[in-house]
């Protein structure tokens, strides 16, 4: 008989126990385990509340904040980051958004305290339903707790360290506190983290300014960011949108009415800027590594610095446009070089690899099709046809973008394109003219340009074109041949007194080549470098009309003679003369008389670090250097003989506006006297009044330059500067062995790209003339001797002088014959600088430092000892070999 061990007291219980005595004790059991157990999870939870993550992190939240990149102005240029990031205060966020993401993500938020059971309870059945973690339940403020405190992964303890991460914030936090949280951090997709970036993104607009069709769209976004995604997934973006409004009508916020109008709208993005524009690129990248420098990785892209450059936007965006342009028009000057593909060839061949009966019979043009059979004739097009939709698959047929194109019809003034999808185009002889078979013998100022487009042109060819204007009747599009220059180039453009680098670019696209010909490219300057030897010239006791000889040179044991570009020779030449004529064998010789070692030491002094040749071609300009350097020695000529470093970074400050790098102030050095800075530049304009670079008189104001050129027409700069700006410009191929064409100088093809910059960029600075120092004087000389003129001389000039470097002694006529008789005529600079002759007609060449014609073998050796040479009776010998 069982016997009860229950008090006596306890009847009711003890009648139970005899009758269930098993279902008692069990339920006892439960109760002292579920006694256990809640002490247990009491225990736990209060052991986990040690180890949660501090909310001092929710206090001060450290986003993941751009490097933000301003001109020298304050305009925001572009932005380095690996989570593209805009805060916005709480204040700034429109309701209409607010009740959408509360419609969709959390309606019940400003009714519970972080945790909502009721959709827990719903979670649970679902779960338990699908036997997964499919449904959530988590509120805005668990969201919040996860984004900035948790991982995201889905296991049981992180949920309880969510949930009461959840409690403790709703204590210690404000609802609109909590709002501006998740919206600053929350994911939109399209690379915007926060709401403003995402606005930004989507519809170029701030998050302020959203409507309600486009708060709706981004609030869906958050959960499901790819799935919904409206770049990519429009369909699904514009349900999930729908369903957030539907929300918001179930919520009161929108009637019926209101709903079914707003569901009605498609979805219109207007994408914001999401990477550098051609324009800055080269300019950005340059200082994105300075700053990668100096801070590291971490901070370019999370730390949220603000870098002010001392690049001017607008003279950046001329520089670069200026660039594009000049290197189209020298493409252009060189001809068309032919279309990509030809479809029926392509056609033909793959026939010809299948064996076909008929492949021998195959020609290249359509009509010729017509021969073959029926069959034969279908099954060709079929594959033509094939072809042309692949070829043209990626159109999209926007005002001036390009296209891809099949010639389908031809004649002489007009080719009609087909472009796909049932479109065409027409493409006209008159605009293009310049597409002439490719020639780098002939400029094409020589010849008549294209006079028929069947000379280039076949039926199926495959172009790439440019759409210049919507359909005008059966006409359809009118459309330009595009052809990339394969020729590239620099700009580098800078305030010389201050070293600010005001526009920089690098090449032609920036996403085709990131490879930098303003910083990186060294190339042979030609007679750009000549100034730097003239410089040294004037350092040394020679002054601007001192007598240079100009005879032809040769030098014993070597294959090289220096020669001039014109072939000819004057026997005497102003200093002055020689440099605006970009004279070779005066400047050898020049070089000659200063030595070799103070020729490199002067150019050390002035910038250039690069190699340099240890033989007299160096005053030719045979060293290789970059853009960057050549500027920074023109650079001491412009700013009275000081060096100043080039800078792109006026200003670094940290996020919360602390500077922590400051160069404001400009260090400079002095490298040259004041006097002889001025006698170069002095120099230097005589090149544009009279020499080389006379177009850049356009510019209507003071301006000193100097072209340069360089073996076989390889490379072509130009280098010019006003008192206030400075610009150089490069242009030539990647391969250096490519020639740029015959006649393609640096005032044929660098000096175009320089005056576009040069006259929009000066656009806004006063006209101003070089400073003349104190220690500059100007006396009336005879060119002939470059003596004082006592005797009223028809041909005397006034000219610059260093104070005590002017003649004393007055100049006496010699007879003709006699040895020092100088023929006036042959001084072409007989002008006084206010005075300057008209420029004839005929181009003035430059002096490029090779014959294209000549073998590149024959150069001097890299190192040659000081030479004997000897100078022919006749100062007219016929022209040398020039280097």
């Amino acid at each position: 008989m069982h016997r009860s061990y229950l008090p006596v007291r306890w009847p009711f219980l003890v009648a139970l126990e005899q009758r269930f005595p098993k279902t008692l004790w069990s339920l006892f059991g439960l109760a002292y385990l579920g006694l256990i157990g809640g002490t247990g999870v009491l225990g736990f939870l209060y052991y986990l509340t040690f180890s949660l993550p501090d909310l001092e992190q929710l206090e001060k939240p450290q986003y993941d904040l751009p490097t933000q990149v301003f001109d020298r102005n304050g305009e925001l240029v572009t932005e380095f980051y690996t989570k593209r990031r805009v805060l916005i205060p709480y204040q700034e966020v429109p309701q209409v958004l607010i009740r959408a993401l509360l419609s969709i993500e959390d309606s019940r938020f400003y009714f519970h305290y972080g945790i909502d059971f009721l959709r827990i309870g719903k979670a649970f059945v679902v779960d338990l339903i699908k036997l997964d973690f499919a449904q959530g339940a988590s509120t805005l403020t668990q969201q919040t707790a996860k984004m900035f405190l948790l991982s995201s992964e889905k296991k049981v303890i992180r949920k309880i360290k969510e949930l009461l991460l959840a409690v403790q914030i709703e204590s210690r936090f404000t609802k609109e506190q909590i709002l501006e949280l998740y919206l600053n951090k929350a994911y939109f997709g399209h690379g915007a983290y926060g709401i403003e970036a995402a606005a930004q993104g989507y519809f170029s607009k701030s998050a302020k300014d959203l409507t309600i069709e486009e708060a709706a769209l981004l609030a869906g976004l958050p959960q499901a960011p790819s799935r919904w995604a409206p770049t990519s997934n429009p369909e699904n973006a514009l349900k999930r949108r729908n369903l957030v409004l539907t929300a918001m009508a179930d919520g009161g916020f929108l009637t019926q009415e209101e709903l079914q109008e707003f569901k009605a709208k498609p979805i219109r993005l207007k994408i914001g800027k999401t990477e550098d524009s051609n324009e800055t690129s080269y300019y950005m990248e340059y200082v994105r590594r300075i700053t990668l420098d100096l801070y590291g990785m971490d901070v370019l892209y999370t730390g949220g610095l603000k870098v002010y450059t001392c690049m001017d936007l607008k003279m950046q965006i001329a520089a670069q446009n200026a660039l594009v342009r000049g290197l189209y028009d020298h493409d252009h000057r060189a001809g068309y070089r032919g279309a990509q593909r030809n479809l029926w060839r392509e056609v033909a061949e793959d026939s010809k690899r299948k064996g076909s009966l008929f492949s021998e019979r195959v020609g290249l043009v359509e009509g010729e099709f017509k021969k073959l059979g029926k069959g034969v004739q279908e099954t060709l097009n079929q594959a033509f046809a094939a072809k042309l939709i692949s070829a043209t698959a990626n159109n999209r047929l926007l005002l001036q973008g390009p296209v891809m194109g099949v010639v389908r019809e031809l004649s002489a003034e007009k080719a009609v394109v087909d472009l796909g999808n049932g479109q065409k185009g027409s493409v006209y002889l008159n605009d293009h003219h310049w597409a002439r078979p490719v020639n780098f013998t002939q400029p094409l100022a020589w010849s008549a340009g294209l006079r028929d487009l069947r000379d280039v042109l076949r039926t199926g060819d495959l172009l790439e074109l440019i759409l210049e204007d919507y359909p005008q009747g059966k006409e359809g599009f009118t459309l330009k041949i595009h052809q990339r220059p394969e020729a590239d180039g620099g700009v580098f453009s800078v305030a010389p007194r201050t070293g600010e680098v005001l526009a920089m670019s690098g090449g032609l696209d920036f996403a085709g080549s990131e490879y930098n010909r303003a910083m990186q490219a060294k190339r042979q300057p030609g007679s750009a470098f000549k100034p730097i030897v003239y410089s040294l010239a004037l350092d040394q006791g020679y002054t601007r009309v001192s007598m240079l000889d100009d005879t032809p040179l040769v030098f014993k044991d070597t294959q090289w003679r220096p020669g001039n570009y014109t072939k000819s020779f004057k026997g005497k030449v102003l200093l002055k003369s020689a440099l605006a004529h970009s004279k070779n064998v005066p400047t050898v010789r020049l070089t000659m008389d200063l030595g070799i070692d103070k020729v490199i030491e002067q150019a050390r002094s002035l910038g250039i670090t690069t190699s340099l040749p240890e033989d007299f071609t160096i005053g030719l300009g045979t060293a290789s250097v970059t853009l960057e350097e050549l500027a920074l020695a023109y650079g001491v000529f412009a700013n009275g003989g000081q060096l100043v470093q080039p800078r792109f970074i006026k200003r670094i400050e940290s996020r919360d506006g602390q500077v922590l790098l400051n160069e404001e102030k400009t260090e400079e050095k002095r490298v040259m006297s004041e006097e002889t800075a001025f006698l170069v530049t002095a120099t230097l304009q005589d090149v544009v009044k009279s020499g080389t670079g006379h177009r850049a008189k356009e510019l209507e104001r003071p301006v000193a330059a100097k072209t340069g050129t360089t073996n076989n027409y390889t490379d072509a700069w130009f280098m010019g500067y006003v008192p206030q700006l400075l610009t150089g410009v490069y242009v030539g191929f990647d391969d250096n062995r490519k020639t740029l064409g015959f006649a393609e100088t640096g005032a044929t093809a660098a000096e175009p790209i320089w005056l576009e910059y040069m006259g929009k960029a000066l656009q806004t600075l006063p006209i101003l003339p070089f400073d003349q120092p104190a220690g500059i004087t100007m006396v009336k000389v005879v060119p002939e001797s470059g003596l004082l003129d006592c005797e009223g001389s028809p041909n005397a000039i006034f000219e610059y002088f260093k104070a005590g470097t002017q003649p004393t002694q007055c100049h006496q006529p010699a007879e003709p014959g006699s040895p020092d008789y100088v023929d006036p005529s042959s001084l072409e600079d007989s002008y006084s600088d206010d005075e300057v002759p008209e420029i004839s007609n005929v181009p003035v060449e430059e002096t490029p430092a090779g014959d294209p014609n000549a073998d590149p073998n024959a150069n001097p050796p890299a190192a040659m000892p000081a030479p004997t040479f000897e100078a022919p009776v006749s100062s007219g010998a016929s022209s040398v070999e020039e280097l």
